[in-house]
């Protein structure tokens, strides 16, 4: 098999793995569409499958060496048709006394590998009674999000019926972070196709420029929401919006949002397996602001990476900066952590130095909001006093961010649009006045990292040791991959 017919493989595994769903050579992945059979072999690691990892045949003459459980994928296609199949070890779901090749785990049948995971996922979640964090949902033609601004103390879903709604919710960092930006922008754009009731063929496409304009001016600086905004243009555009055509155009739309968010899950389950590598055992790793399940549609950007090393059982402890003034680390990352279970201490932004001075910081891990094509790092503000500490200090500096972040467009750090927030959000952080009435403040939301301070950029694709304009032009065009 060539490489790329691995990539849906890889991807799966690489999201089961990553949630400690499998271990070592446990769960199996088949992918059958009605004449070929693919399968991985029985001793393979789903973490990191190579080409000779995955099998091929057919249903009625298998390969020899397949998986243990190939005649459960067997007849699970027999029964249900062309499709794929799932296989998992949650804890505690493998019986006392089990005897190869009887069932166990568990299992999942879908169109598509991505989905078959998805499934295998969302009910591990619910068996663990850890609840899996969705912080934004397509339902019933409308947009759901978890209001961030309640957290920690309050769960709250918001149903957001109008464009103008929604942008408000992103303005008001209801939701929030970059990759989960682009994933509610998407679903932002289809709501505005499924309202349109525009009769000619340019008045559709016309309030969804509107859409995209209203989307993109909330937060400048996230290169995600234009980027989404324009591929969601692409598919109308593709399509056209003309009478008769324009119901088709909406399930399109739709259609293509969920792919953006299932992108993202994947992507999060790949930079996580990736940048896992680079955290050594028993590591002291210390992150900025919110990178987790809050901000992507998966395990997080940063975040996923210390998930997924404490996953691997590498005995991880987490310095979780507070991130003023709207303390995203305190009120969403500790949340996260805890609930997860991963060691955490939380500390005021000012006292990362002085850990670093005392050896206490092994790594550093963030996320981004835009890359420029030289490598400079937009993210949030305070990342690049971090980075300069830890340049200082030898502590290495890692970005962890999807391939969408990158963007070959603004040349340099200085070109890339800083948003100003409400200068209240400094004198009166969470409603509580601090200072003086009258006191004059500026509250840039982001800084610009030099990419001489970035040690490396890990992303779905691959990860880049001193990141250059040529490696990211690369990857960023697909012409480089992991």
């Amino acid at each position: 098999m060539g490489t790329g017919d691995l990539s849906e493989f890889r991807m799966a595994g690489r999201t089961l793995s990553s949630l400690g769903l499998v271990k070592g050579s446990e769960g199996n992945l088949s992918i059958w569409d009605g004449e070929r059979l693919r399968i991985t072999r029985t001793g393979s690691r789903l973490s990191a499958l190579g080409r000779s990892d995955v099998l091929e045949g057919t249903i009625d003459e298998p390969p020899d060496g397949a998986s243990s459980d190939l005649a459960i994928h067997v007849r699970m296609y027999r029964d249900r048709g062309p499709g794929a199949v799932g296989h998992d070890h949650p804890q505690g779901s493998v019986p006392e006394g089990w005897i190869e090749g009887e069932p166990h785990g568990s299992y999942a049948f879908a169109e598509s590998l991505q989905r078959a995971v998805q499934v295998l996922v969302d009910e591990a979640g619910e068996d663990s009674g850890e609840v899996v964090v969705r912080p934004v949902e397509w339902r019933n033609g409308s947009v759901v999000i978890l209001d961030q601004r309640a957290l920690p103390f309050r769960e709250e879903f918001v149903e957001l019926r109008t464009v103008a709604q929604l942008a408000g919710a992103i303005r008001t960092l209801a939701v929030r972070g970059a990759p989960v930006l682009g994933v509610t922008a998407a679903y932002g754009m289809a709501l505005a196709a499924t309202v349109s009731t525009a009769p000619t063929t340019r008045a559709p496409l016309r309030e969804l420029e509107a859409a995209g304009r209203a989307l993109e001016a909330t937060r400048p600086t996230a290169r995600s929401i234009a980027w989404a905004v324009d591929r969601m243009m692409t598919v109308a555009e593709r399509h056209g919006m003309g009478e008769g055509v324009l119901r088709h155009v909406q399930e399109e739309m739709v259609a293509e949002a969920r792919r953006i968010e299932e992108e993202d899950r994947e992507a999060c389950a790949s930079m996580g397996a990736l940048g896992a590598e680079l955290v050594p055992e028993g590591a002291d790793v210390l992150t900025h602001c919110n990178t987790g399940m809050l901000c992507t549609a998966g395990i997080g950007t940063a975040l996923g990476v210390i998930v997924t090393a404490h996953r691997a059982g590498k005995r991880i402890h987490v310095w979780v900066d507070e991130t003023r003034p709207l303390l995203q680390g305190a009120r969403l990352t500790a949340w996260e952590l805890m609930r997860l279970g991963i060691p955490m201490t939380l500390i005021a932004d000012n006292a990362a130095g002085s850990l670093m001075a005392r050896g206490e910081v092994d790594l550093v891990v963030v996320g981004a909001d835009r890359i420029a094509a030289n490598g400079d790092v937009a993210n949030k503000v305070g990342t690049y006093p971090l980075a300069v500490l830890a340049h200082r200090h030898d502590v290495p500096f890692y970005v962890i961010a999807p391939v969408s972040t990158i963007d070959p467009s603004t040349p340099l750090g200085a070109d890339i649009v800083i948003e100003e927030r409400d200068p209240s959000e400094i004198t009166a952080p969470m409603g509580f006045q601090v200072a003086a009435p009258g006191t004059p403040a500026v509250n840039p939301a982001f800084d610009v990292t030099p990419s001489s301070l970035v040690t490396a950029i890990v992303t779905e694709r691959g990860v880049i040791l001193h990141p250059s304009r040529v490696e990211l032009r690369e990857l960023s065009s697909g012409r480089r991959s992991a």
